[in-house]
């Protein structure tokens, strides 16, 4: 990964929660989620905006034991600016914002962010056909845009198409193409709407772990074992990518330019790429520790081999 990436945090799962029910809230922080993200848009019904404003703001006022996202309306509400403002709190890990037309808009919440001298990211979603079209300028709008996403319900909407099929598996690889072009951490997948259809959110998930997502939105806790299942890697590829990498150091202390693995593969520049993306995110999930960049840094990969997590996924 880029040093870009480095940057950026990942996550398997992020939990949506309705702002304007605060006991939701606190049971959020109690489940497997990686990320929580609270939202004052489609989840909230338009008498309640500002009450669940308000009680968003409050949650977040202190740390939180979770990474924290604000799903915020979108500019052409009228109520984007107030929420920013409102949600700046010490909690707030950063902003969605929704609906997004333009490049102006996120360029506009990224300057909001600056006025209240607050260190929170902006994740981006796509949900029209024109902001598909304008998906790399999105992403590289402000240096605050950590992350793409699409919001595809609305999407498939104004596309006029169904949920699997061509149409929007070119909308999905269209962003993750955008996102990786301006140096982002592949996206996560946009949530699966039918909570008790756990046999199709394992399908969807894996259709979109092979698109190239990274982790996937949920809008119920029992979504989430499914979501860590699909998008954790296992301890077969992570014991690969060590091989590679491995491989890929003995080469260059032997100085040789041909890299072969212990079971006779021979390696590439790709196939090393993504042993690197692999033990990115298994360090990032704590599956192995004191992860280094074997080959860049000039340990061995062996080193991190014995400080691999037994108690991983499988």
């Amino acid at each position: 990964m880029s040093d870009d990436q480095r940057r950026h945090q990942v996550f398997r799962s992020c939990l949506y929660v309705p702002g304007h029910h605060p006991d939701r809230i606190a049971r959020a922080y109690a489940t497997e989620a990686d990320a929580v993200i609270l939202d004052l848009e489609d989840a909230v019904p338009a008498a309640q905006k500002l009450e669940a404003r308000e009680i968003v703001a409050e949650a977040i006022t202190s740390p939180a034991s979770k990474p924290t996202y604000v799903r915020v309306n979108s500019m052409s509400s009228g109520l984007c600016e107030d929420d920013v403002r409102a949600v700046a709190g010490t909690g707030l890990a950063g902003i969605r914002m929704a609906k997004v037309g333009s490049p102006d808009e996120v360029r506009r919440v990224a300057d909001i962010l600056r006025e209240l001298r607050h260190p929170a990211k902006i994740h981006v979603l796509i949900e029209s056909a024109g902001a598909l079209e304008r998906a790399f300028a999105l992403a590289t709008a402000s240096p605050a845009v950590t992350m793409l996403g699409l919001g595809e319900s609305d999407l498939r909407a104004d596309l006029n198409t169904t949920a699997e099929g061509p149409t929007m598996d070119a909308s999905r690889a269209r962003v993750i193409t955008a996102a990786r072009a301006a140096g982002l951490p592949n996206p996560c997948q946009s949530v699966y709407a039918e909570p008790r259809d756990l046999r199709g959110l394992l399908v969807t998930s894996k259709h979109g772990r092979r698109l190239g997502f990274l982790g996937r939105m949920a809008i119920h806790p029992a979504q989430i074992p499914i979501i860590h299942d699909v998008y954790t890697p296992t301890m077969d590829e992570i014991d690969d990518a060590l091989e590679i990498c491995a491989a890929v150091d003995l080469a260059a202390m032997e100085s040789r330019s041909i890299i072969i693995t212990a079971q006779g593969k021979m390696v590439g520049p790709p196939a090393l790429a993504r042993a690197k993306q692999v033990l990115e995110l298994a360090n990032a999930l704590n599956l192995i520790t004191g992860f280094a960049w074997p080959v860049d840094q000039g340990e061995t990969s062996e080193s991190v081999s014995n400080t691999r997590n037994k108690g991983g996924s499988s």
